[in-house]
């Protein structure tokens, strides 16, 4: 049988149009490519509190505790804004609540910090050391809720055996911090809770007068606000 060569170049045209039809078709149906989401973003996410770029991200493979390059991960940062809803997320996907930046500060010493008593009860609930002490100048939680007059923090830190009689690698105890910043309301709450467990610390304090001066023991008031 004689094959017209017309015949066969219409045929290969053919071929030719059928799978092109069937790339596209390919083409239509893979999946697009999904970009890779930057540690800025996650941290800024974490900042925001927005859940879905974080989400993604432990999609993708991202490790829930990567720290960025002050080694802070982004628990620290939802906790330092009071982001209970990031705060959870990472949690139930792992995140380690006592992990530590290169200061050696917690989480819970961000979330301390600020009006975020829900973010410091969040956190204490899964375990996060209540009187970890950072490796820089020896501060507590405690004593960041006391130096930023944090009172609903600082009580309910106290409540669940926040210990107020450490000190910083300058002596200073979250009282003194609190005594420092004027922040009257907060000493008050330290000194009653140390007088409840009899734990009140007797202070020196020096006495000055016309006829010279003496050290002598005493306990001094907050003076109010």
């Amino acid at each position: 049988m004689k094959i017209l060569k017309s015949h066969v170049i219409a045929l290969f045209c053919f071929a030719l149009t059928t799978l092109h039809a069937e790339t596209n078709e390919i083409k239509k149906t893979k999946p697009a490519e999904i970009k890779k989401i930057t540690q800025q973003e996650l941290v800024q996410a974490a900042l925001d509190g927005k859940t879905s770029p974080i989400e993604t991200a432990l999609k993708q493979g991202y490790s829930v505790d990567k720290p960025d390059t002050e080694k802070r991960t982004l628990l620290m940062y939802a906790a330092f804004n009071g982001h209970t809803n990031v705060i959870q997320l990472l949690i139930t996907a792992g995140a380690n609540a006592n992990a530590t930046d290169k200061t050696g500060s917690t989480a819970l010493m961000f979330a301390a910090s600020g009006k975020n008593l829900p973010a410091v009860k969040l956190l204490l609930k899964n375990k996060a050391k209540i009187n970890t002490i950072d490796s820089n100048e020896h501060w507590t939680p405690l004593m960041w809720a006391a130096a930023e007059g944090q009172v609903d923090v600082v009580n309910y830190l106290l409540e669940k055996g926040a210990n107020p009689l450490l000190k910083d690698i300058d002596g200073d105890t979250a009282e003194s911090f609190a005594t420092k910043k004027k922040h009257y309301t907060v000493v008050r709450m330290i000194r009653s809770h140390l007088a409840s467990k009899n734990k009140e610390p007797e202070k020196l304090v020096e006495k000055s007068s016309l006829f010279g001066s003496k050290t002598s023991i005493q306990k001094n008031p907050a003076p109010a606000e």
